[in-house]
């Protein structure tokens, strides 16, 4: 499709609820509301933690209960700090439970998102050097645009 026929219809916010978190939900709600576009706001619970306890048969670990009260806890404050906020916006929440990059991009696909939009923090650790952050696996991975919001403390102040 030529790009002055593209349409963006559906947008996809990955939010962690890290401090991040507010500043690309916010980029999404207004390009959200500015094209008219359904947002959803995709949040991703790591279980690499519980992974790695079940390799230590640790007595009394029960993996689906714990991503059953996490979702609840992030649903809870994701409809407190975010949806609030979204009148006027079709907007949905969806939860996934895995590795971050690879749920994310299997949601995109199943969803035939238009745009992804996500946060990184615009620097890099050791780990980050060696193995790329999740939203530069994001950008390449991704079937579909990517809009990457840096954290706030990257952003050039307003002149």
């Amino acid at each position: 499709m030529p790009a002055d026929q593209m349409e963006i219809k559906k947008i996809v916010a990955a939010i962690d609820l890290s401090k991040y978190s507010e500043d690309t939900f916010l980029h999404a709600l207004m390009l959200a509301r500015a094209l008219g576009a359904k947002l959803v706001l995709l949040n991703v619970i790591d279980t690499r933690y519980l992974d790695t306890l079940a390799q230590y048969d640790v007595e009394g670990l029960d993996r689906d209960k714990i991503i059953r009260e996490t979702v609840d806890a992030h649903r809870e404050s994701i409809e407190k700090d975010y949806l609030t906020r979204s009148q006027g916006v079709d907007i949905e929440v969806m939860f996934k439970h895995g590795l971050p990059w690879e749920e994310v991009i299997h949601a995109v696909k199943e969803m035939g998102t238009d745009l992804l939009v996500v946060g990184s923090k615009g620097h890099s650790d050791v780990a980050g050097v060696l193995f790329g952050s999740v939203a530069e696996k994001l950008q390449r991975h991704a079937p579909c645009p990517v809009l990457v919001v840096r954290g706030p403390e990257h952003m050039r102040a307003a002149k």
